[in-house]
C-alpha cells in the first residue's frame, strides 16, 4: 500500500517586496511617479485624467475624443502617427474607463524620450480632422450597436443605473445615434479641458533611472504642462442604492439569465478594505470560493460566478456576477442569497482567512512584478486620491486582518440587505419563479 501524500506547510505569510517610486510634481502641475524596474528593456507610460460630471453625463464626445485622439497631429497624419510609434517597438493608446480617461503607452527603454516626444505631440497638436472623427464616431457607433446587443452588457448597465440611481455614474453607455452626431469642432473644444496637466497624473515604470525618466519627461512635456487648472465640477459622493425590487430586464428567447447584485463597497483608503478584500474572496471573488462551491461545483447552476470590488474616484461597489441557465435562474438566485446570508450571520472560518490572506498578498505580488499591471494600478491609486503608502499598507493589512475584522467587513459589505438586484432573461419563464422569491419588476432594455 503506497503511503499517503502529505502537503508539505506553507511558510510565514509576508509581503511583497516593494520597488522604490519617486514622486513628482512636473512644471508646478502635473503629478508624477517614476519606478525603476529593470527585469526587461522596456517602459510603460500612463498618463490619467479625471472626468468631471459633465464629461460623465454626455459619454459620447468622450468616447470619440479617446478614439480621434491618436488620429493625427499638426506633425503627422493617424498613418504617420502609428508608423512613428510602431518604429519604437511600443504602442500608444487611449480609452475612457468609468470615470476617467486614460492614454497607455510602451516601448523600448532606450525609446523613452522619443515615447514621451509623441505623447507631447499628441496632448497639444491634435488636430481632430473632420473625416477622421467620421471614421471614429461611426466605427463607435457600429461596435455599440454589437456591444449593447450582448447579455453581460445589458446586465452591467441595468446593474450601473440601479446602483448609481440619481448620480452622473448611471448614465448609460452612448447610443449610436448620439456618437454619429459627435463633431470635429466639439471635439477640439473639449481636448483642453479633459487633458488637463493640472488635473492628471503621469506614471512611468521599467527599466529607466528615475532622476532622468523625470528630466527627460520635464523636457518632452514643457510645452504642455504649465495651463490653467479645470474648475469644472467633479462628480458628487456615491450614497447607497434605493432598496427595491428584483429587477427583470426583459430579454425574450434568452438561454440564460444573467444575474447581478450590487450595492456600496469601501474604498482603498477605508480601513476596512483588506478586511472587506479578504471577505469578498471566501465569498465569490476566487475560485476556491463558497459561491463557486455552490453554484458551479456542487448545483451545476454557472460555470463562472463570481464577485469583486469596483473601486471609482466618487466611490466604490461591491458586484456579484453569475450567468445561469434560464431554468435555474430562481434556484441560482436563492443560493446566491443564502450565501450571502451566511457569511453575513456567521461570518468565515480561519482555514478560509488563512487561504484568502495567501490568495490576495500573492496576487498582489504577482501585480507589481508585472510592468503594466504596476503601472495600471499606481495610476489608479493616483486618479483615486490613495497615497504611495497604500502599496506597504495593504498587503500588511491583508496579513493583520482578525477573523472578527473579516465578519465585520462582511456583515457590512455583503449582507444581502444592503444589495440591489438585477436579472436579465426571458420573462416568459423566470417571472414566475423569480416572483416566489420576492417583488419583481420587469423593464425592457
Amino acid at each position: 500500500m503506497a503511503a499517503p501524500v502529505t502537503r508539505p506547510s506553507f511558510g510565514p505569510l509576508r509581503p511583497p517586496k516593494l520597488p522604490t517610486v519617486v514622486e513628482a510634481e512636473l512644471g508646478g502641475d502635473l503629478h508624477a511617479l517614476f519606478v525603476r524596474r529593470p527585469s526587461l528593456p522596456m517602459v510603460e507610460l500612463r498618463l490619467v485624467f479625471p472626468l468631471a460630471a459633465e464629461d460623465i453625463t454626455r459619454p459620447a464626445p468622450l468616447a470619440v475624443l479617446a478614439r480621434s485622439l491618436l488620429a493625427g497631429t499638426d506633425q503627422h497624419d493617424r498613418l504617420g502617427l502609428a508608423q512613428q510609434i510602431e518604429l519604437l517597438g511600443g504602442s500608444l493608446d487611449a480609452d475612457v474607463h468609468d470615470d476617467r480617461l486614460v492614454v497607455s503607452g510602451s516601448a523600448l527603454a532606450e525609446h523613452l524620450a522619443p515615447l514621451l516626444g509623441l505623447l507631447n505631440e499628441v496632448l497639444v497638436g491634435a488636430t481632430y480632422e473632420a473625416s477622421e472623427v467620421r471614421a471614429d464616431r461611426n466605427r463607435a457607433a457600429d461596435e455599440t450597436i454589437i456591444a449593447l446587443s450582448q447579455p453581460a452588457v445589458i446586465a452591467a448597465q441595468a446593474l450601473r443605473q440601479r446602483i448609481f440611481a440619481g448620480h452622473p455614474y448611471a448614465t448609460p453607455m452612448p447610443s449610436p445615434s448620439a456618437l454619429q452626431r459627435v463633431g470635429a469642432g466639439p471635439l477640439r473644444a473639449l481636448h483642453p479641458l479633459v487633458l488637463d496637466p493640472a488635473q492628471g497624473h503621469l506614471v512611468v515604470a521599467g527599466d529607466l533611472q528615475p532622476a532622468r525618466a523625470r528630466a527627460l519627461a520635464e523636457a518632452a512635456l514643457g510645452a504642455w504642462v504649465g495651463g490653467q487648472a479645470s474648475s469644472r465640477r467633479q462628480a458628487p459622493p456615491l450614497g447607497p442604492p434605493a432598496p427595491g425590487p428584483i429587477e427583470l430586464v426583459a430579454r425574450p428567447g434568452s438561454v440564460q439569465s444573467n444575474v447581478r447584485l450590487g450595492g456600496p463597497g469601501p474604498s482603498p483608503s477605508d480601513p476596512e478594505w483588506a478586511a472587506t478584500a479578504l471577505a469578498d474572496s471566501v465569498f465569490a471573488g476566487m475560485f476556491g470560493s463558497r459561491l463557486v462551491a455552490n453554484l458551479r461545483e456542487r448545483n451545476g447552476y454557472s460555470y463562472t460566478p463570481g464577485s469583486y470590488v469596483r473601486h471609482r474616484r466618487a466611490g466604490s461597489t461591491v458586484v456579484v456576477v453569475a450567468d445561469v441557465a434560464t431554468e435555474a435562474t430562481a434556484a441560482a438566485l436563492v443560493e446566491t442569497y443564502y450565501e450571502l446570508g451566511r457569511m453575513a450571520t456567521t461570518g468565515i472560518t480561519d482555514e478560509e482567512r488563512e487561504k484568502a490572506r495567501r490568495y490576495l498578498v500573492g496576487r498582489f505580488g504577482f501585480e507589481i512584478s508585472s510592468l503594466p499591471s504596476f503601472a495600471s494600478m499606481l495610476a489608479g491609486l493616483a486618479v483615486n486620491g490613495a497615497g504611495l503608502g497604500y502599496l506597504d499598507s495593504y498587503p500588511k493589512a491583508l496579513i493583520a486582518a482578525t477573523k472578527d475584522q473579516v465578519d465585520e467587513a462582511a456583515r457590512h459589505f455583503l449582507a444581502p440587505s444592503r444589495l440591489v438586484t438585477v436579472v436579465v432573461g426571458d420573462p416568459d419563464k423566470v417571472l414566475g419563479p423569480l416572483s416566489v422569491i420576492g417583488e419583481v419588476a420587469v423593464r425592457t432594455p
